[in-house]
């Protein structure tokens, strides 16, 4: 979340690769963030008024917010923008499949 709302204030050349970023336009991810901070600031202003006792309930509405977001983005840009996943670990494992394709290609040209 952090580094996405970073993201918001950095020029393009200087973004960090990110994997999300290699797989997501720009504009999905300054939405999705924008949806999140928009509802961690109505959390916040609810925390913060007499209506705070049915804090527990807007935390529920969450979920359904989270589900309204399927009509918004597709399953590929959730799957990337919204997972539990580590960022390094699935770069890893990213640039790794790539590493094995290239070897891959370089070797079926060396049998030609």
């Amino acid at each position: 979340f952090m580094d996405r709302l970073k993201l918001l204030l950095m020029p393009l050349k200087h973004q960090p690769d990110f994997i999300y970023l290699r797989h997501v336009p720009l504009r999905r991810v300054h939405l999705f963030t924008f949806l999140q901070v928009l509802c961690l600031a109505l959390l916040w202003i609810l925390k913060s008024t007499v209506a705070a006792i049915i804090f527990p309930v807007m935390i529920l509405a969450l979920v359904a917010v989270r589900k309204g977001m399927d009509y918004l983005f597709s399953q590929h840009d959730l799957s990337f923008l919204d997972d539990v996943i580590p960022e390094k670990d699935k770069k890893k494992k990213e640039d790794e499949k790539k590493k094995k394709k290239k070897k891959g290609s370089l070797d079926s040209d060396n049998d030609d």
